[in-house]
């Protein structure tokens, strides 16, 4: 009985195949009359669409390896200075950026309102 379903499977399968082989032939056939039947300049225009498409996929891959092999010894270090800004209420130590105009800190204890 097991060996009845593999070969159903199997049947399936190459049916499958055969059909996409014929929709990718007909398919095939129905681009190439479509090519033939442009002007010069449909086919130019072709082209460049092409052409910008394949950029974007590269671009899009260059991307990708990059943050694939990312190497965190190549990374450009930033300093935020010291953190030596201490908020008034909570105590916590901050970078001088983070400090608001008014002074008091919201990432720690929403300017004094959390206990």
């Amino acid at each position: 009985m097991a060996d009845d379903r593999g070969k159903e499977s199997k049947m399936v399968s190459e049916a499958s195949q055969e059909s996409l082989d014929r929709i990718r032939a007909v398919d095939a056939a129905a681009y190439r009359r479509r090519i033939g039947a442009e002007t010069p300049a449909q086919s130019q225009a072709r082209r460049e669409r092409y052409t910008e498409a394949h950029h974007l996929v590269r671009n899009r891959q260059r991307i990708r390896n990059e943050a694939i092999h990312f190497i965190e010894a190549q990374v450009e270090t930033h300093n935020c200075g010291p953190m030596n800004i201490i908020c008034q209420f909570r105590k916590s130590k901050n970078f001088a950026a983070e400090r608001p105009s008014d002074g008091k800190f919201t990432s720690c204890c929403r300017k004094g309102k959390s206990n």
